[in-house]
């Protein structure tokens, strides 16, 4: 909720008492739990990474689902949280914003991320796919989530519905893995 309100209003313009009426409690409740805006701030950008990457965990281990369908599942859940909804622009911009200073959330988040999506993606490679495709799992992860943040950044500037942006990340991710013959669709 408060990152909705944030990503409404911008951080400056956005004000305790916006986020504690849409967060239903008194703006005093608010300051109960977080000192300023900022630390409200951070702490809903942390429990929205801490979400996506629980959301993206659950995609990369559901059973009976092959690799390719999982990954796409849990980059919609890492990269197309937003992608559709009148928040889209508002909340990348803002959690992009360099005078912000995320890094220190978002850096180790995303390399989280990225481990998981390696992880997934090697246990589904026998050394012969390696040795067949000549690269690494970390490689065809790092491939993927490239060509993911492409279609969300397409996405983003056609002001595409979700379903668009599911399209178009399910045929990427499609083309990275037709290398892994019926390997890609194997369930572990």
């Amino acid at each position: 909720m408060a990152l909705e309100v944030f990503g409404r209003y911008g951080f400056r313009r956005a004000s305790m008492d916006e986020i504690a009426r849409s967060a239903g409690i008194s703006r005093q409740g608010l300051y109960l739990h977080f000192a300023n805006k900022e630390a409200l701030f951070r702490a809903a950008v942390r429990q929205e990474l801490d979400t996506a990457l629980g959301d993206v965990d659950r995609c990369l281990h559901e059973e009976g689902v092959g690799l390719e369908r999982r990954v796409v599942a849990a980059l919609d859940a890492w990269l197309g949280r937003y992608v559709g909804s009148l928040l889209t622009s508002d909340i990348g911009n803002l959690l992009q914003d360099p005078a912000m200073e995320l890094g220190d959330m978002f850096d180790p988040a995303v390399a989280e991320f990225d481990a998981r999506l390696d992880a997934a993606i090697a246990a589904a490679m026998s050394e012969k796919d390696r040795a067949r495709l000549g690269v690494t799992p970390q490689e065809v992860a790092a491939t993927v989530h490239t060509v993911a943040q492409g279609a969300k950044y397409l996405s983003n500037v056609r002001a595409e519905s979700r379903e668009q942006f599911l399209a178009r990340i399910t045929a990427a991710v499609h083309v990275v893995f037709a290398g892994f013959g019926t390997t890609a669709r194997r369930t572990p």
